[in-house]
């Protein structure tokens, strides 16, 4: 795809793209038009010059594109690093689960995939879902882990001791006083 320049405006796009002169600017701020105030930002890039992108300079719409990006990318990384200490915190709290977390995919994952747990795989998982699940998996831990559920069922499935009267004889035993 070959780059021109539009000689009206003087901007360089792409050929084929309908994306207007301002496009860039506009896809860059596409999802964030609440947390970012083009007015504000075109007052900033052309040091209170103007509020009006049409009365931008070229190099002034460039920087303020770049700086976009720049700020894009870095919320795109800090995301991305917030996921990361999350499934790690996840993965913490399943090994003290007492399952191996240590190169064992398959077993973890099977874990996750539980509906009582999280129902997905690890990597499936939001940033809103490790969270909850780590406040899931650290109930489990309090309440005593897996083992100690496990050990409730069992102590359920043992037999009942009867209690048998044996009647007495009229002496008392020697024993039994």
């Amino acid at each position: 795809m070959a780059f021109t320049k539009n000689l009206s405006t003087g901007i360089m796009g792409k050929e084929g793209k309908t994306h207007g002169r301002f496009g860039r600017f506009f896809g860059l701020i596409k999802g964030r038009e609440n947390m970012i105030d083009k007015d504000e930002m075109v007052l900033q890039f052309t040091d209170g010059r103007t509020t009006s992108l049409r009365e931008m300079k070229q190099s002034e719409f460039d920087e303020m594109c770049d700086a976009l990006a720049a700020r894009k990318l870095s919320e795109q990384n800090y995301h991305q690093e917030q996921i990361r200490k999350a499934r790690a915190s996840v993965l913490v709290r399943i090994g003290r689960l007492g399952i191996n977390t240590l190169d064992n995919w398959d077993e973890v994952n099977a874990f996750l995939l539980s509906p009582k747990i999280a129902g997905k795989m690890l990597y499936e998982m939001t940033l809103g879902e490790l969270k909850a699940l780590v406040k899931k998996l650290e109930a489990i831990l309090h309440n005593g882990g897996l083992k100690a559920r496990t050990e409730e069922k069992e102590e359920v499935n043992l037999p009942k001791v009867q209690m048998v009267r044996v009647p007495s004889t009229g002496k008392q035993s020697k024993y039994l006083s």
